[in-house]
């Protein structure tokens, strides 16, 4: 008997019927599905995780959904674009079954509109609002799958999740069984306890991707040169490439260079997260439909929705972190064994040499599949947040605080006083009142303010106002509200890839007509913190600067000349236990390639108060004293306050803790990441080495 053989038959047909092999990770986590059991799998990008766990759940409660027919499962997906895609892809097999599928989002409620489903795919926000209308769907549900959860691990709408599910278990009155899903994820075990607490049983299952990259690296010296580029692949027929960039603003000004180009305009699409909903649906369907496309997109695109197959994913510069690298190369030939990628060093790069490195760093551990390691965070702001959304959904009824207290069983580091304090907090604030001599709650004046307002939902950060943009009675998307600010009728603005005129401004919407007019055009403001580098990034390029691993084969040849050669030169200077520095005359810059953050904490615990401090530097005014610092992020406590960054994006809810609690969320980034530690032990058993300001110009360090 194999595994498929413990499927029901017509549910084996449904999802497997088409293929003649199953993949292995596909086989195994049947029978522990079907048994019951919680899993987390993790495989590469594209390789029918859906399916593996879906099939076995439908599998085990198909006869009675059949039977009674209610709603078994819910599917969570971290977008509303996933939720779109994944109803395409599951209506076919689960029609053929007979199960009914809907969805529930913002722009979608597939619960009011259809007298039954069998499944719901919905996001967490969605899942709130559901569970604050206590809608009597949910009573019969037996299962919940995860998808994407490294978009969730470690953030507030993770946590925001994870209190939901238990909200759930409590309607239901029962354990729910549950899988979470991710292509990228650094401990498996890990994902078992930020969701769902570490005493809930799972089973662990880890697959890494079998395709090859075959990778290069270029470095774009204007953008001609990358609109040749872009020509040469494009000259062959029915070729798809998909231009991964970092932000809105780049994409812009990428789409407005191939748009120039005659041979290039007629394929171009753009896809970001200002567009509207209607538009990046119809960029998402346009391009899957076209044999021969160039998107130009935001990480809007990392993730599993289908756009077809693409024959090359191309990144213009370096992402953040390897998980956002590891999602984007995933997009590339998801059909076949081999991944097309080229890296591009971007044109306006001040550190060409570094950026090479760290494209080093990144296929490097691509190819080796080793990911950095984060213990789960210790959030508060989604624990506030969801006892205001229990509060609400009572409609000024007054709670027991012991109904709270239970919401956070699960979490070992929110207990009853953690609780209190929030309540207290939350009461001051007016966002509560508290019984005049019961231990209860209830919603007061700002916290039915955020249910008027839909507020109440949602635990992403706070961003600056945003106003439509609109061409005739079609919403092309929004951006932020400062951008009046800069415009006048008349005014040319990029946007979707497309010139636009400013026809008129309001105070809700800037209305644009299209226009061939591209000259001095005005790019929209998009706010936000700068950008920063994962640690581990940072101190795995150390290592490979260090290294006499060749990297050649990856670089054509020009680039890799240059790479050598610099290289070559920085090894006698960046040597494994040392620390390149700079002394001038008032102050010294040390080059730790150890990140932002720990950059902070060594100036500080070493009392230097008048600091400059980088991704991969550190200046100050007295010597860093190396061989005192502790490699043990715990014993840095004493500066744990001024390590505090208060212009950090916060959402409304974190912004309504204490601000003890606010410091120990941010405090999280430094404590619980192993790349801090190995960091801070590098440093403390290296020693400083002056190096000279022409080759700090020359591998643009200075």
């Amino acid at each position: 008997m194999t595994p498929l053989d413990l499927l029901d038959r017509r549910v084996a047909t449904a999802f497997y019927g088409r293929f003649n092999t199953v993949r292995q990770s596909q086989q195994e986590v049947i029978e522990p599905l079907i048994n019951g059991h919680n899993i987390v799998l993790t495989s590469g990008t594209g390789s029918g995780k859906t399916e593996a766990v879906i099939a076995p759940i439908i599998s085990r409660y198909y006869h009675e959904a059949i039977v009674n027919n209610d709603l078994f499962l819910i599917y969570i997906s971290p977008t509303k674009a996933l939720v779109n895609d994944l109803l395409k892809r599951l209506q076919p097999p689960l029609m053929s079954l007979g199960l009914q599928i809907g969805i529930r989002h913002g722009d979608r409620d597939d619960l009011k509109t259809q007298k039954l489903l069998n499944i719901l795919i919905t996001t967490p926000e969605s899942l709130d609002v559901i569970l604050c209308r206590k809608d009597t769907c949910l009573n019969k549900v037996k299962a919940i799958i995860l998808d994407e959860v490294h978009i969730l691990y470690n953030t507030q709408r993770g946590l925001q999740l994870s209190m939901l599910i238990k909200r759930l278990q409590s309607v239901v009155g029962y354990k729910l069984q549950w899988a979470a899903l991710s292509a990228t994820v650094g401990k498996v075990s890990f994902v078992r306890d930020f969701l769902m607490g570490h005493e809930d049983e799972a089973d662990f299952f880890c697959y890494s991707s079998e395709r090859s990259i075959d990778c290069q690296i270029r470095h774009i010296r204007h953008l001609p040169e990358l609109r040749h580029l872009i020509e040469r692949l494009m000259s062959d027929r029915d070729r798809k490439l998909l231009l991964f960039a970092d932000s809105r603003k780049e994409c812009e000004r990428l789409a407005s260079s191939l748009s120039s180009s005659a041979a290039l305009a007629p394929y171009l699409l753009v896809h970001y997260s200002s567009l509207s909903q209607q538009v990046r649906v119809e960029t998402e369907e346009k391009f899957a439909a076209l044999n021969s496309a160039i998107c130009v997109a935001t990480s809007t695109l990392e993730l599993g929705i289908d756009i077809g197959d693409i024959d090359a994913v191309i990144i213009w510069g370096c992402p953040d972190g390897v998980e956002s690298f590891m999602q984007r190369i995933g997009r590339g030939n998801r059909r076949s064994n081999k991944v097309n990628v080229i890296c591009l060093v971007p044109d306006n790069s001040n550190a060409v040499f570094l950026e090479l490195i760290k494209f080093c760093m990144l296929i490097d551990s691509s190819t080796k599949g080793i990911m950095p390691r984060k213990e789960p965070y210790e959030f508060y702001g989604a624990v506030a947040q969801q006892c205001l959304s229990i509060l609400a959904s009572e409609e000024g009824s007054f709670v027991k605080s012991s109904l709270l207290y239970e919401l956070t069983e699960h979490l070992p580091h929110v207990g009853k006083l953690e609780i209190d304090a929030l309540l207290n907090e939350l009461e001051q604030n007016e966002y509560i009142k508290k019984h005049g001599y019961k231990y209860k709650y209830a919603a007061y004046e700002k916290l039915f303010q955020l249910i008027n307002l839909r507020m109440i939902y949602g635990n992403f950060s706070l961003g600056s106002k945003s106003v439509q943009l609109n061409h005739e009675s079609k919403n092309l998307g929004e951006v932020p509200e400062i951008n009046l600010l800069k415009l006048n009728k008349g005014s040319i603005v990029r946007f979707h890839g497309k010139y636009w005129r400013v026809k008129k401004l309001s105070p809700g919407a800037i209305h644009l007509e299209p226009t061939e007019n591209k000259k001095n055009p005005v790019d929209f403001t998009y706010p936000g913190n700068s950008r920063t580098t994962d640690p581990y990034i940072l101190d795995e390029a150390w290592k490979i600067l260090n290294s006499d691993i060749e990297f050649d084969s990856l670089f054509e040849a020009k680039v890799g000349n240059y790479f050598n050669t610099l290289r070559t030169t920085a090894r006698g200077y960046f040597k494994e236990t040392s620390i390149p520095c700079f002394r001038s005359l008032n102050s010294t810059r040390y080059y730790t390639f150890g990140g932002l953050l720990v950059n902070r904490a060594i100036a500080l615990i070493q009392d230097n108060y008048d600091f400059e401090a980088d991704d991969i530097s550190v200046t100050v005014n007295s010597p860093i004293h190396w061989s005192q610092l502790s490699d043990d992020p715990n014993e840095y406590e004493r500066i744990f306050p001024r390590l505090f960054d208060k212009a950090i994006s916060q959402s409304l809810f974190q912004m309504l803790l204490p601000l003890n609690m606010q410091l120990h969320e941010y405090l999280q980034y430094w404590l619980k990441d192993e790349a801090t530690r190995n960091i801070l032990k590098r440093l403390k058993h290296s020693s400083p080495v002056e190096i000279s300001q022409e080759l700090l110009s020359k591998l643009g360090l200075a």
